[in-house]
């Protein structure tokens, strides 16, 4: 959690949002008292916090008030109902006139709802923000849209009016995509989503944070397992300039018993998974069409017969993503939960991330942009088994042998498709 949210000291952060918003705030307050001191208060409401570890400033006390580090203090305008009331402009010029070297602000409400219909005072930003953190609770996907998820249902559905019963996963990229979390910000806007502890929640994020136009300062995690993660975003990318020399024919072309070519099935098992790009590595064209049916990238490798070293090369050369995962062309069996779990070991790691089945390496394999120039250099046949042996890599175990197998032979493939998953 290094560099979490780019904060250095000066700044002054507003959170939006919902699903977690006062719990990021007190989590990054306890993570930043350890390099100076901390101040958190609201433009809204809050709860008065029952930590006696706090130290509580009032209004008649801001203007002689020096900070002291490692702690944090919170400024309390007035209570009502048990509640923090909203501080000023004002207030909050004068607090930052104190050198205080961090300031956490709340700064958004939706009465403990995912989503909400937004008033046209909303959120309320501080005019002294230099960042701002939009906090969207993903497990709101899939349920019923009503006054329990909702905040203000009616003016929700006057903004977002579409005719799904249940919040889908475009509803929540819309709701995104309104850029409502940052009306009126000021300085950086960074999306945090929150509650992601599952490797199911994961992929519905995953899917989002490519849909969505906001393509940078994407962090994911949960606030409850105290972990937050910087998004990476990734191209996958399809092998499939070989010769097939112990096939005896073509061996991507070859149809399984559903009707789809090996390497068809290969590219619908993606499918079920959104990304920014995704690049097909084909030789004199073969696969073009292909390629355009599963809206991938086609790329023709002119140097294929030096070996699958010139695939790799053609792929990290057309990529603009933050990482690489080179998938073989013939492997039909493996499903997207495989390919959720390869990835979100990336996510959480940024190292090379290699499947281990029955004890041993196998692909796909996912390499972080910072092997670039080793990736590049690269010669003959052998992949990147070389690099991630001689570099440090996350093994990734699996069990179903199936998608694991390589069909080098008609008959390999015969036994493949009898095969129990």
């Amino acid at each position: 959690m290094k560099n979490l949210f780019n904060i250095k000291k000066g700044d002054i952060i507003s959170i939006t949002g919902a699903g977690g918003k006062t719990s990021l705030m007190f989590f990054l307050a306890n993570t930043l008292r350890l390099k100076g001191s901390v101040l958190i208060t609201t433009t809204t409401k809050i709860f008065l916090p029952s930590d006696n570890n706090l130290i509580f400033i009032n209004p008649e006390e801001i203007n002689n008030y020096s900070p002291q580090d490692n702690f944090i203090h919170i400024f309390i305008p007035f209570i009502k109902n048990n509640k923090i009331h909203r501080a000023t402009d004002e207030q909050i010029n004068i607090l930052k006139s104190k050198n205080f070297d961090f300031i956490l602000i709340e700064a958004d409400g939706s009465s403990n709802k995912p989503l909400k219909g937004w008033k046209d005072n909303e959120p309320s930003i501080s005019c002294y923000s230099t960042k701002t953190i939009a906090v969207v609770d993903i497990t709101c996907i899939h349920k019923e849209k009503n006054n329990s998820t909702i905040h203000r249902l009616p003016l929700y559905t006057q903004q977002f009016f579409s005719e799904n019963k249940k919040i889908s996963l475009n509803d929540l990229v819309r709701y995104i995509d309104s850029s409502l979390f940052f009306k009126n910000s000021v300085g950086e806007n960074y999306l945090f989503f929150n509650k992601i502890e599952t490797l199911d929640i994961f992929h519905d994020f995953f899917n989002i944070s490519n849909l969505i136009n906001f393509n940078s300062n994407i962090y994911f995690g949960s606030i409850f397992k105290k972990e937050i993660f910087l998004f990476k975003n990734i191209t996958p990318i399809i092998l499939a300039s070989g010769f097939s020399k112990r096939f005896n024919g073509n061996k991507l072309n070859t149809k399984l018993k559903n009707g789809f070519s090996i390497l068809e099935q290969t590219l619908k098992n993606l499918n079920s998974i959104y990304f920014k790009e995704k690049l097909l590595i084909g030789k004199d064209y073969f696969f073009k069409n292909l390629s355009l049916k599963y809206n991938f990238t086609y790329i023709d490798n002119k140097l294929s017969q030096k070996g699958q070293s010139q695939s790799i090369i053609s792929g990290v050369k057309n990529s603009s993503q933050e990482g690489f995962l080179f998938i073989p062309g013939d492997m039909p069996f493996l499903t997207y939960k495989t390919l959720i779990k390869i990835i979100f070991s990336f996510e959480e790691t940024n190292e090379i991330i290699v499947p281990i089945i029955n004890e041993q390496p196998s692909a796909p394999v996912l390499f972080p942009k910072c092997y670039t120039e080793k990736l590049l250099k690269l010669t003959g046949d052998t992949g990147g088994r070389n690099i991630f042996k001689t570099n440090k890599h996350i093994k990734c175990y699996f069990y179903n042998s199936k998608e694991f197998l390589d069909i080098d032979t008609q008959e390999e493939l015969t036994r493949l498709e009898t095969l129990e998953d």
